[in-house]
């Protein structure tokens, strides 16, 4: 095998690699990413505004509202009476990403919707489904919408700055392994052929490398020129070689360091109060007439004296709650 051919088929390899690692992150690992984060920033929703979303949602399939339901006392329940065609649906929605809906909660909702009167029910929720509630629910009147399922619906009807943050944190983590794989790749692909071809690798840089060109003759110096003092070169700073001294890592365990930061966000003056929503999500509510980006620029300050400020995602909440946004630090 010529080497040629040889370093054509490692592109080809290599190319084929790349691609595929690309394909892998940017379609499965991503859209991955983007549900969980994104039934992550539903969760720390209202209920009753995720719940008017997958109205919405449901609505691109033929369903519209047709009441709101209340308790006894008069006070909102989580469901909905809608319509689709003839039938009349009940909806009952299960806010929170620890809910499991099992068998017990199917044939509650399957009474609901007798009492009620309906002809169908809808059971969903932003946690999971058991396994025996699916099999149960194909013997029922039962429709069942777990998290990646509401996600899927709610995701197009939410508003643009929410669609975007979403996306770009998804990016943002698939970003560094991306490159990783990419350049593994390419490596993996060159040594595939070397190895199957029986390639020597030299062979391969001697090929790229253009031949050396001969030695242009320098005269000898004149004896005036030898004659000259040679000074010698300046000697190097001692302190040009010392590499700097890597930045102590926070002490304590991953619990402290949390709790840490998040008292060290709730003692800043524009922070009214921050708590951990989940393992990288910290809910962070604002003071009255203090905007997003100040809250952010105080946060990202503490970097200095808490670095696990930059690897947590921040669910910035304006005065009232009338402005969510999702940032991270720099």
């Amino acid at each position: 095998m010529s080497i040629v051919v040889s370093i054509l088929i490692a592109v080809a390899v290599a190319i084929a690699l790349v691609l595929g690692s690309r394909l892998w992150f940017d379609r499965v690992q991503k859209r991955a990413h983007a549900q969980r984060i994104g039934i992550e920033a539903l969760d720390g929703r209202r209920w009753r505004e995720a719940l008017d979303l997958l109205v919405q949602a449901l609505g691109k399939d033929g369903y519209t509202q047709a009441a709101e339901v209340t308790g006894p006392s008069g006070m909102p329940l989580a469901e909905r009476h809608l319509s689709r065609g003839s039938s009349r649906v009940l909806l009952i929605y299960k806010h929170g990403t620890s809910y499991l809906i099992g068998a017990a909660a199917l044939l509650d909702a399957e009474r609901r919707r007798q009492e009620a009167e309906m002809d169908e029910v809808i059971v969903a929720t932003l946690g999971s489904l058991d396994s025996d509630a699916l099999a149960q629910a194909a013997r029922m009147k039962v429709s069942c919408l777990d998290g990646p399922a509401v996600w899927s619906k709610v995701r197009d009807v939410l508003d643009t700055a929410t669609q975007e943050a979403v996306a770009t944190e998804a990016e943002a983590l698939v970003e560094r392994p991306r490159r990783l794989a990419t350049i593994g790749a390419s490596v993996l692909g060159l040594a595939i052929v070397v190895w199957g071809g029986n390639l020597d690798p030299s062979s391969i840089a001697s090929f790229a490398a253009p031949e050396p060109s001969p030695p242009i003759a320098t005269p000898a110096p004149s004896p005036a020129a030898s004659a000259e003092p040679s000074v010698p070169p300046p000697a190097a700073s001692p302190a040009a070689d010392t590499p700097a001294a890597p930045q102590a890592m926070a002490a304590g365990s991953d619990e402290e360091r949390r709790g840490a930061l998040a008292k060290a966000i709730t003692a800043l003056p524009e922070v009214q109060r921050a708590s951990w929503s989940s393992g990288s999500t910290m809910i962070v509510a604002l003071r009255p007439r203090i905007g997003i980006d100040r809250g952010m620029e105080a946060i990202c300050a503490l970097a200095v004296t808490y670095p696990l400020v930059r690897d947590v995602r921040l669910q910035m909440e304006a005065s009232g709650g009338a402005e969510v946004r999702w940032r991270r630090c720099a």
